[in-house]
């Protein structure tokens, strides 16, 4: 099965790391030629690759899939929780797709961005009274690093950077998706 080009730039950001951090349009261009040669290549030199077609499909998945969240002149690109569960499913269909590593110091920061979750207040309330809606979205927005001022894509982009690294996490999992909720909701405000 071929992938469609927002399906194949989706599948090479989350193998470049973009669940967790930013990456830019031109890294996605060399690594999305990698594994499907030919799909994002000039027409009168097909041995080029068209920066502007990888541009266009990662604004069609974030557009029209809500898959990523970003944009091409301003931090780069970053899966949201729905992309990144796409492309977990789709990996495995492109050329060149391997494992997404971490490094010893991203995995150092993650256990360290794990920590300062555990201990906050926003999860000492949930777990205090069971109940979502006794977290306050003050609290929701510090778990995630944001203030009220954090709006648009910037506060989708830290949200759904948490998500994608700690959704899975079996403390905090459940709480980590219900905040998210909660801090997107108030920046819809």
């Amino acid at each position: 099965m071929q992938l469609t080009r927002p399906e194949a730039v989706t599948v090479a950001l989350f193998v470049l790391g973009g669940a967790e951090s930013a990456v830019d349009t031109e890294d996605v261009a060399v690594r999305v030629a990698q594994m499907s040669p030919g799909m994002f290549a000039w027409r009168k030199y097909p041995e080029l690759v068209d920066k502007e077609l990888v541009r266009v499909a990662l604004s069609d998945a974030r557009l029209k899939k809500g898959w990523v969240v970003g944009s091409h002149n301003r931090g780069g690109w970053v899966l949201t929780a729905t992309g990144q569960e796409f492309a977990r499913s789709k990996a495995g269909q492109l050329q060149g797709v391997g494992d997404v590593r971490r490094s010893g110091r991203d995995e150092r920061q993650a256990g360290r961005e794990r920590s300062r979750l555990l201990g906050s207040s926003a999860l000492a309330r949930f777990r205090e009274t069971g109940e979502i809606a006794a977290v306050s979205q003050d609290d929701a927005d510090a778990f995630f690093r944001i203030n009220v001022y954090v709006e648009g894509q910037a506060r989708e982009r830290r949200i759904a950077r948490l998500e994608n690294q700690f959704g899975d996490d079996p403390e905090l999992g459940e709480v980590v998706h219900l905040l998210a909720e909660i801090a997107r909701d108030r920046g819809r405000l």
